[in-house]
């Protein structure tokens, strides 16, 4: 059995599918089983990571589980290792960050830093995927996209290697059914470097509209982010890092390739796969 947390988000429906392709019985946990939307064939129990008693339960008899975090993500991984532990799981995939491998230190990078050592702490077996930034995260800009034909970027118009969520959860999948993978980290990107202009030049390309771009200034982004997580000095350092020409997804890795066996999907595939989104 496996178990994926975080089962309707992009990465972690994703690794459903892929998973009951391939046969396997899945097991998938959400706060809101009646609205997970989820194909047949999954077992969807009540639960979240934040939530201890339903964990326990979610884990009986679980094999390898992907785990997907969110708010509280050290005190999170403290609960699911927990669990893991006394359930006998043979492995734990950890969604974590590309930020822990990043020269500047931040929120992101420590919050998952600390999810990671807690899961190595608990004698799990693990492995850790590092994904850059989405390509989903350009889904931030459909707002303004669709009334104002602009894109206006907040973290920067800094050079990257951008991935998408499907390869994020073939990673994931072949960390939880493959050996050779247990106390491994791997960080993820896409397999091309662009700046965010020109991944709004792509999404324009594909939308058959020229797209006016903008970055925000850090300390408007500080405020959005503060506005969100009420918590400026992480804001700050997170904006900085970010913004920091020093990221761990500068360009492509070559993880993706190596563990499944193609190359990554480029982002004018998800600009293709998703234009109705904007319009």
């Amino acid at each position: 059995m496996f178990l994926v947390t975080g089962a309707t988000g992009k990465v972690g429906r994703e690794a459903v599918d892929q998973l009951l392709a391939l046969g396997h019985p899945v097991r998938a946990l959400s706060r809101s089983p009646r609205e997970a939307g989820l194909p047949r064939g999954v077992e969807v129990v009540a639960g979240s990571p934040a939530d201890p008693v339903s964990l326990a339960a979610a884990f009986d008899g679980v094999t390898a589980a992907l785990v997907v975090l969110s708010g509280d993500v050290g005190g999170e991984a403290a609960n699911v290792a927990a669990a893991a532990r006394a359930a006998g799981t043979s492995r734990i995939v950890l969604l974590s960050s590309a930020g822990v491998e990043h020269p500047m230190p931040h929120g992101i990078a420590q919050e998952h830093r600390a999810a990671e050592v807690v899961i190595e702490e608990s004698g799990v077996p693990w492995t850790f995927l590092r994904p850059g930034p989405f390509h989903a995260n350009t889904s931030w800009w459909i707002p303004a996209v669709r009334e104002t034909g602009s894109v206006r970027c907040w973290i920067g118009n800094n050079p990257g290697a951008p991935i998408d969520e499907y390869d994020i959860a073939s990673v994931a999948v072949v960390a939880l059914t493959r050996e050779g993978h247990l106390g491994k980290s791997y960080l993820l990107t896409g397999p091309e470097t662009l700046t965010s202009e020109e991944q709004a030049r792509i999404l324009g390309d594909v939308l058959g509209r020229e797209l006016e771009f903008s970055v925000a200034p850090p300390e408007e982004v500080v405020e959005v982010f503060t506005k969100i997580t009420g918590d400026r000095p992480a804001a700050e350092t997170n904006v900085a890092a970010l913004r920091s020409p020093g990221v761990p997804w500068a360009g492509p890795t070559g993880a993706v390739r190596d563990l499944t066996g193609r190359e990554p999907r480029p982002y004018r595939r998800w600009a293709v796969e998703n234009a109705a989104l904007f319009g």
